[in-house]
């Protein structure tokens, strides 16, 4: 899943990376959740979501609340004929 700048991937043995989505390999963040990761990380209301087959996991910054959206930038389209 991509967001905000980022790559978030999960494993199957429990690890959940943070790259830079960039062309070269930048590793953020990695941190094991102590289970298997099959599903897609999911964003919503600046907050990332991860399930486990085990738990479900809910990662947010609040200095930086609302920052980070789950929709598309807006902008603007102008229409010539």
């Amino acid at each position: 899943m991509v967001a905000d700048g980022k790559v978030y991937v999960g494993d199957e043995d429990g690890d959940l990376v943070v790259l830079a989505a960039s062309k070269e390999k930048k590793v953020i963040s990695e941190t094991n959740l102590g289970s298997a990761i099959y599903g897609t990380p999911v964003v919503a209301n600046g907050t990332i979501y991860v399930q486990s087959n085990r738990h479900l996991f809910a990662f947010s910054d609040p200095t930086k609340a609302g920052a980070m959206k789950d929709e598309p930038q807006k902008i603007d389209v102008k229409l010539e004929k």
